[in-house]
């Protein structure tokens, strides 16, 4: 993976690993506004989960130049140029850990994929599935998924609970996004966060494919069960076949 830097806009430009799947990271962010799902303080306190190089945090820093945000990445070339975008842009309140998010603290492998580095992934039988539901589609489909999954390798990485760090944090009042975008391991990355914490969310937004089918009605069950109200939308650019879902939900969290 070889380090650019490209321009995305007059005035705003990014490190990238990858020049391939990047424009869409930022289409979908910056253009197309993917995670505008609630109007938030301006001191936000928010979760990225999944921080790949960073196109998240900065556009919530963007929107929200008060805010806090603590951002996970396993990867460590993602999180190289996830480190060098926040210097880059000269973001203060902005904590990083190059770390998974997970149900318990562990060590796992991650398949890392340098095409598509945002598709890299602790459960690499779900980028299988996701690779053979494209090959079924159309030639294009089947041409790209060869690409984007045609050579990948094992990486040793650190797998935390959320809670892990949040529990550092013996001044935090609240949580205002949750942002969970990993690849397969969302309800383990969720299953991670302590019933304390839980209490503190107000928005929460997940990225999840259900080709593992009762991935989603887990997620929408475990949400609920926690006083949420839920929506799920299918992103555009995902074919239905695909079973690409955003989950998001919303609810009131009463100051202590």
């Amino acid at each position: 993976m070889r380090k650019q830097l490209l321009e995305f806009a007059p005035g705003f430009s990014a490190y990238v690993g990858s020049a391939e799947e990047t424009p869409f990271f930022y289409r979908e962010i910056f253009q197309d506004h993917a995670y505008d799902i609630a109007q938030l303080a301006d001191d936000a306190f928010i979760i990225d989960a999944g921080a790949n190089i960073g196109m998240f945090t900065l556009y919530m820093k963007k929107k929200y130049p008060s805010s806090t945000v603590l951002a996970f990445e396993p990867a460590p070339e993602s999180f190289q140029m996830l480190s060098e975008n926040i210097k880059l842009h000269d973001l203060q309140d902005v904590e990083l850990h190059e770390c998974a998010l997970g149900a318990e603290n562990t060590t796992q492998n991650l398949t890392f994929y340098p095409i598509v580095p945002g598709n890299s992934t602790l459960v690499p039988e779900e980028k299988k599935m996701v690779g053979d539901v494209f090959r079924a589609l159309s030639q294009d489909w089947a041409e790209s998924a060869d690409k984007m999954y045609s050579s990948s390798e094992e990486i040793s990485v650190r797998v935390r609970t959320l809670s892990h760090f949040l529990s550092e944090r013996k001044d935090l009042k609240r949580i205002d996004m949750l942002k969970v975008d990993v690849e397969g391991a969302e309800l383990e990355t969720l299953r991670g966060l302590e019933e304390v914490h839980w209490a503190l969310v107000s928005n929460v937004v997940v990225e999840i494919c259900d080709l593992f089918e009762g991935q989603l009605d887990a997620l929408k069950s475990l949400l609920r069960s926690k006083g949420f109200s839920v929506r799920t939308e299918t992103p555009p650019w995902s074919p239905i076949e695909a079973k690409m879902f955003m989950v998001i939900g919303h609810r009131k969290v009463v100051a202590t």
